[in-house]
This record gives structure tokens, C-alpha cells and sequence, in this order.
């Protein structure tokens, strides 16, 4: 019992199954091998001990809850549950047995029976999280946020004042509660800041939990420029995880898809339908979007589990044609997923997936008619992913990532007359391996990397447009002047991060990276320190400190198994392969009273990028400095069980000055300045069986002001109030949700500088001067 409950299962099983041949004839020993037997998934096994149990001790409760167990874990939900209801009945004072039975009503969507024995379990145990946290799920799925972000944080506090991700019964590891999404509550609420600051507490209280990977990344997903710590925290959740039957939406993993966000209500996470009981089955969850401006989608996933092997096979489809001429894109995302619990101590995984792209110009410049009718690119990526995940003790962790890649790109372009048909390909590996380990006050994630790519490109530059037709005597031809490449990029990483809580009330990270990155002629070598601290200096009431430096690596398909954060700061951004960046920033996040949350961030990022001068034999590097400052202020409030409203505040300084020794200035501003207060207010109505109404009305004023020193466009700033609404309906019994919205809604027409100009990739921007109107529909079978 001893090993179950520390994690140990196979001294676990060993130990109980010597006590079952020593004593056959104890109710208590046949109960711990059931228990033993069920960690393991040996149902068969388990279900034998927990009947022989039943047999020699009839009035025990635990072997009938084991039993229930056993039973679901093979998909026969009503006998399990009916087996739950005998241990109840048995010891109808438990508060952790009345806890199960509420779940399994729950996923018999019998919600009022549910409800009942949840409130039995908190008057039973009130320092118990675990009926907290059930009820917690229970009320996000039926459209009650904001009383399920009360009990969420009742839960956390009953649990040293982290978050819950799991039940109580170590025996039962409850592995599939730990896979819902719990950034739901907050996302539905638009309570974002929230969110990323308990899911950053949790990882560094413990950087091996996979559901505080999988929140933090729920939790980057409307926060712009996180995109790379969005799909590097889904790949540590993927790693760590057990099987479950959690879908694996292709649209998540891939982070330049330059799709308008959805956020809140409107757009439901897939994984918000997960069912509470890990068992034996099948799921589909399809969903489609439509809209003007010939917008429309699909997307399906199929995932399923059978025994020790859970898999995924899904499919993303998106079309728009943009709100002017060549801003179409459209995208076809394929995705294969399977993964194996070899032991009790070892899983792997396999993941295909396939990407069709073709778009043309996304940008959005201040100056509206800055974009081009002519430049297009067409992407075909096929990427393979093998993980593994083994952990020789509770705690201790192994992980491995290999990752191959095969891309190809096509771009045409026309330029300051120049005509540009250009292919590549590239091709290569990343491999990264990653130890995790949990002290009682501190932790410890350590890691190396390596990557290989090899860049094969093709250009075919015509000329005669800059020449005026007539080709100087220099140029033996100047339509068809062709320039063929081969780009190598080898880089190898390492680093350390520790946190330590001490003393109690205070988590100190300290770490340390080294990057090594050579593209010729671009070669970067150095040791990158981080430290942060996070300190509630009061019960309500959280200062967070970090400093950090990076090197921006080519990652093949921007994930990393690094830590993303240090105190909350996130640390990867998509800036020009080789950029040096130091960011250093203090936060102070505060629960005002019960029902209103306040906080401050501001922090400043410095960065070196190479500018590859190819006007030089050989070619030489110069050095861009830019600079980031970001200001952010938010203010959350629930007056009502029905209803949420959000303030913030934001203001962002880009700046840079271009190197001595161009040729020529470049063409994008030198100057940013954005300031974006959006005030916004969600209302929900609960009409029964899980259904109800939502509606979201959000206005945003929006602030800029830049300097693009070689423009001849005769403004230099804007300001403007976007407003956006959005209307839905939850279907009863967790069937899933119908919406419309609108961005935009009175179709302001205004100026507006996008970030692409600090971005290697090209993305969609926040703000678009054209009404958007999207209709929604996801379905959970």
C-alpha cells in the first residue's frame, strides 16, 4: 500500500501480490493487488482480486469502489457506477467515495444526481479539493464559469494553495480529469492573465505535470506572440501524458496559420469533452466555422482507447479569401497520433503530420495600400515526431523528442521591380533529450538539443523591370538570372533550471542555457543566464521578478522541450533566427476582493538581430538593435454568477535603429507605438440539462502611432474603437456549441501597423478594417 500510494507501481504490485499469497484469505490484501492491478491496467487482474475482496469483506466499501473502477476502466460505465453506488451506501460518510459517484453520474449526464453528491462530499470532508475540482469541471461544461472559477480556487487553496489537477486516491491516479482543459473556465470568463499565472505557479512547483503544460498552453492561445510557447508547452503535455483519449486538433500544434483568432465562448476547445473517466472507447468531435469574405472550415478528430494504447487521427480545413485582393489563404492540416504504455514506467508515441498552405500577402501595413497584388507562397510540410516518456520513480522523468522534417516552399514575389520565383527545401532533424527532477522544496529540468538542417534553394530573379526593359552590359541576361543555394544550419543547445521554494511563501528559479547556432555567415555561441522569483508577499497577493537571455534558434517546428517561462514571462518569440534578446520585466497580480482580480506587468526586451549584408564577397553581418517595451495593466470582475467584465490596459514601444554600413535604408518603420484599452463584458444563462445562452460585447480602443522614415504616405497615426460581439448557445448534456460572431461590428475603416515587422514568419494581425462575421458549430459524439 505503501509503494501504490508513492507511486511505485511495480514494488507496488511485487508486494501486494506476495501479501495475496500470504494471506489470501484478507479482505485488505486482495484490495491493495486490485488497486495494484488496476494501475497497471490489468483490469482482468484487478477486477478478480476487488471480487475476493468483496467475498471476505462484504462491508467494505473500497473493494466495491476498486470493483467500479475496474468496471468503467473497460467502458461499462452504468455496472461501474452501480458498484460506486454499493460503496456509498456502505460508507455513506465518505466523502472521497461520494466524489466518484458524483463523477460517474456526471458522465452519465444525469448532472443534478451529480450535484448532489458533490455537495455531500465537500459537507463531508471540507478540507478535501477533490469534490471542489470535480464540481469545478462540472459547472465549466455547463455554461457556469464563473461559479466554476469559485471552485477552482477553492480547490487550489484546500490543496496548498496550488493547483489541482487529479482526485485525492493516489490509488486511483485519475489520469483522465487531469486531461481536461482547466484553462477553459478562465478563457470562457476572458480572465487570460489569470490563467498564466497559476499555470506558471504549477510548473514551478512541478515542471513534470503534463495538465499544467497542457493549461499554460490553452492559456497562450489568444495571447499574441506566444505562439512558440503555445506549441512547445502541447509538446511537454504530450510527452509527459498518459493514454487518454484527449483529441490532438491538428490547428494546434502549427503556430503561422494566420487565422483570426477566436477567443472566449465563441470557440470551443476540443478537449473541453473529454470524458472525467479514463475507460475504453471511442470519441469524435467535429466542428465547422463560416463566414463572409468566402470564409469557411472543418475540423475532425477521432481519438480513442483500448487498453494500453490510446490514439488520434484528425483533419483541419480552413479557406478565406481576406478582406482585400490577395490576402486569401487557405490550409489542409492532417494529423496521426498513437501512443503506447509500453510498463507503468514507459510510454511512446508516434505523430504524423502533413500541411498544405498556399496564401498570399497577410501583411497589414500603416499605410493601407502597402501590399502587394503579386506575392504569393505555397508550403508542403511533412513532419514525423517519435516521443518518449520513462520515469524509473515517482520522482524522476526521461524525456526524448526526435523530430524529422521535410518542407518545401514556393514564393513569388515582385519587388522595387524585381521579379522573384523562388523554391527551397528543406530537410533535417531535431533531437532533444530532458531529465525532470521533484524534490520535496525544489526541482530540477536539464536538457540538450541538437538540430541538422539542410536549405536547398532555387531563385529566378528577372530584372528588366529595374533596368527599364534594357539589360545593362554586365548582365549577360536580366529575365532570367538564376541564383542556386545550399544553406546548412547546425545549432546544439543545452541548459539548467532550478526552482527552489523557499521560504514557503517564495519560488526562486535560476537557470542557464547555452546556444550554439551557425547558418553562414551568421554564427552565434553563448551562455544565456535566467533568474525569476515569485512571492506572495500576502495571502491575495503575487510580485514576480525575471530576467532572462536567449539566442532565437531555428527550430524545425517551433517547439522546444525548454522552458518556455521564468516567472511568467515568456522567453521564445519568432524573431530572425540568430537574434540575441534579453527581456527583464516585474508583474504583481492581486485578488482585490472575492469577486474582483487586478494586476500590473511591464517588462522590456532588448535584442541584437543579424542583418546579412549580400552585397559583400563574402557576405558579412550587421547588427540591428531593437527594442520592446511592454506595459499591461487588467481588471477582472464577476459582480453576478451570471455575468464577467475585464478592463485592460496595453501599450507597446518597438523601436530599432539600422545598422551603419546598408546600402539602402530599409522600407519598415523605425517606430511603434500602440496603445489597446478593450473594456468587455460576457453574460451567461443556464436554461438546464447543461445548456444555456452566452453573449460577449467587447470594445477595444486602439492607439498607434509610427515613423517609417522613407514613406511618403502623409499620416503618422490613428486612433479608433473596434467593437465585437458574439452570441451562442451550449447544447444540453455536453453535445456542443453553436455561435456567431462579429469583429468589427460597425466595419471601422482605420490605419493600423501590424508586428509583422518584428516577426521571421508573416501573421494575421489583431485589428482588421473590415467587418468579420463568423458563424460556429462543434459536435461531441
Amino acid at each position: 500500500e505503501l509503494w501504490l500510494s508513492l507511486g511505485y507501481l511495480d514494488k507496488a504490485l511485487v508486494a501486494a501480490e506476495r501479501a495475496a499469497s500470504l494471506a489470501p484469505n484478507l479482505g485488505r490484501t486482495n484490495t491493495i493487488l486490485g488497486f495494484a492491478a488496476l494501475a497497471q491496467i490489468k483490469t482482468s487482474e484487478a477486477k478478480a482480486a476487488f471480487e475476493r475482496a468483496i467475498v471476505l469483506e462484504s462491508e467494505n466499501p473500497l473493494p466495491r469502489l476498486g470493483l467500479g473502477l475496474a468496471k468503467i476502466r473497460e467502458s461499462a460505465l452504468r455496472d461501474g457506477r452501480r458498484e460506486i453506488e454499493i460503496a456509498a451506501s456502505l460508507d455513506p460518510n465518505n466523502s472521497l467515495v461520494r466524489s466518484y459517484l458524483g463523477k460517474a453520474y456526471f458522465e452519465e449526464r444525469r448532472s443534478l444526481l451529480a450535484v448532489d453528491q458533490f455537495t455531500l462530499a465537500k459537507e463531508l470532508d471540507p478540507a478535501d479539493p477533490t469534490p471542489w475540482f470535480y464540481d469545478a469541471v462540472r459547472k465549466q461544461t455547463e455554461n457556469r464559469p464563473v461559479e466554476a472559477l469559485k471552485d477552482l480556487q477553492k480547490s487550489i487553496e484546500l490543496n496548498d494553495n496550488r493547483a489541482v489537477y487529479r482526485s485525492r486516491l493516489l490509488l486511483d491516479e485519475d489520469l483522465a480529469v487531469r486531461g481536461t482543459s482547466l484553462a477553459r473556465a478562465y478563457d470562457d470568463l476572458g480572465f487570460e492573465q489569470l490563467a498564466l499565472v497559476e499555470g506558471t505557479k504549477s510548473l514551478s512547483l512541478d515542471p513534470a505535470n503534463h495538465s499544467a503544460h497542457r493549461f499554460l498552453s490553452d492559456s497562450y492561445a489568444a495571447r499574441p506572440r506566444h505562439e512558440i510557447a503555445r506549441a512547445s508547452e502541447l509538446l511537454q503535455a504530450q510527452l509527459l501524458q498518459p493514454i487518454n483519449i484527449n483529441p490532438v486538433q491538428p490547428r494546434l500544434v502549427e503556430t503561422d496559420l494566420n487565422i483570426l483568432a477566436g477567443a472566449g465562448p465563441a470557440e470551443a476547445a476540443f478537449n473541453e469533452f473529454t470524458p472525467l473517466f479514463q475507460r475504453d472507447g471511442h470519441q469524435l468531435v467535429v466542428s465547422g466555422v463560416g463566414g463572409n469574405n468566402g470564409t469557411w472550415g472543418d475540423e475532425a478528430v477521432l481519438t480513442g482507447i483500448t487498453g494500453r494504447f490510446s490514439y488520434s487521427v484528425g483533419q483541419f480545413h480552413y479557406e478565406s479569401d481576406g478582406f482585400r485582393v490577395n490576402n486569401d489563404v487557405q490550409h489542409d492540416l492532417y494529423n496521426i497520433f498513437a501512443q503506447a504504455a509500453l510498463t507503468p514506467q514507459l510510454d511512446v508515441q508516434f505523430e504524423y503530420r502533413r500541411r498544405d498552405t498556399d496564401e498570399g500577402d497577410l501583411r497589414l501595413n500603416f499605410n493601407p495600400d502597402d501590399f502587394s497584388i503579386f506575392n504569393r507562397r505555397e508550403l508542403e510540410q511533412d513532419t514525423a515526431r517519435l516521443g518518449l516518456h520513462y520515469d524509473p520513480s515517482p520522482r524522476s522523468d526521461f524525456l526524448v523528442s526526435l523530430i524529422y522534417t521535410d518542407r518545401t516552399e514556393e514564393l513569388d514575389e515582385l519587388d522595387a521591380g524585381v521579379a522573384l520565383d523562388a523554391d527551397s527545401q528543406t530537410k533535417g532533424y531535431d533531437a532533444q533529450v530532458q531529465y525532470l527532477y521533484r524534490g520535496d522544496r525544489f526541482n530540477i529540468t536539464a536538457g540538450l538539443g541538437n538540430s541538422d538542417l539542410d536549405t536547398d534553394e532555387r531563385q529566378v530573379l528577372d530584372l528588366s523591370g529595374t533596368f527599364g526593359g534594357v539589360c545593362p552590359p554586365f548582365f549577360p541576361t536580366c529575365d532570367n538570372v538564376v541564383i542556386v543555394t545550399t544553406d546548412p544550419t547546425e545549432q546544439h543547445n543545452a541548459y539548467l533550471y532550478g526552482n527552489v521554494a523557499w521560504p514557503t511563501d517564495m519560488i526562486w528559479t535560476f537557470g542557464v542555457s547555452y546556444d550554439s547556432f551557425e547558418q553562414d555567415p551568421v554564427e552565434v555561441d553563448r551562455f544565456n543566464p535566467k533568474v525569476g522569483l515569485q512571492w506572495n508577499f500576502t495571502k491575495n497577493a503575487r510580485l514576480r521578478l525575471a530576467y532572462m537571455e536567449t539566442v532565437k534558434r531555428s527550430l524545425i517546428v517551433n517547439q522546444t522541450l525548454e522552458p518556455t517561462q521564468v516567472a511568467g514571462f515568456n522567453q521564445f518569440f519568432d524573431d530572425i533566427n540568430g537574434t540575441i534578446a534579453e527581456r527583464y520585466g516585474i508583474g504583481l497580480d492581486a485578488t482585490l476582493t472575492k469577486n474582483l482580480y487586478g494586476g500590473l506587468e511591464l517588462s522590456r526586451r532588448d535584442l541584437e538581430l543579424p542583418r546579412v549584408l549580400l552585397s559583400t564577397t563574402p557576405p558579412s553581418v550587421l547588427t540591428e538593435d531593437q527594442d520592446e517595451v511592454l506595459y499591461r495593466a487588467y481588471l477582472y470582475w464577476t459582480p453576478d454568477p451570471e455575468w464577467a467584465v475585464r478592463a485592460e490596459f496595453q501599450y507597446e514601444k518597438f523601436e530599432r535603429e539600422e545598422p551603419p554600413g546598408l546600402p539602402s535604408p530599409l522600407e519598415f518603420p523605425t517606430k511603434v507605438n500602440t496603445m489597446t484599452v478593450p473594456l468587455g463584458v460576457r453574460y451567461f444563462r443556464t436554461t438546464g440539462l447543461g445548456a444555456g445562452f452566452f453573449a460577449e460585447l467587447v470594445a477595444t480602443y486602439v492607439h498607434q502611432e509610427v515613423d517609417v522614415p522613407t514613406s511618403t504616405f502623409g499620416r503618422d497615426r490613428d486612433d479608433f474603437v473596434l467593437v465585437d460581439a458574439a452570441i451562442g448557445y451550449r447544447l444540453p448534456k455536453r453535445r456542443g456549441i453553436l455561435s456567431l460572431e462579429v469583429r468589427n461590428l460597425f466595419d471601422e475603416e482605420f490605419l493600423f501597423q501590424d508586428a509583422n515587422i518584428q516577426l521571421a514568419e508573416p501573421s494575421n494581425p489583431r485589428f482588421i478594417p473590415d467587418r468579420t462575421i463568423m458563424g460556429r458549430i462543434t459536435l461531441s459524439f
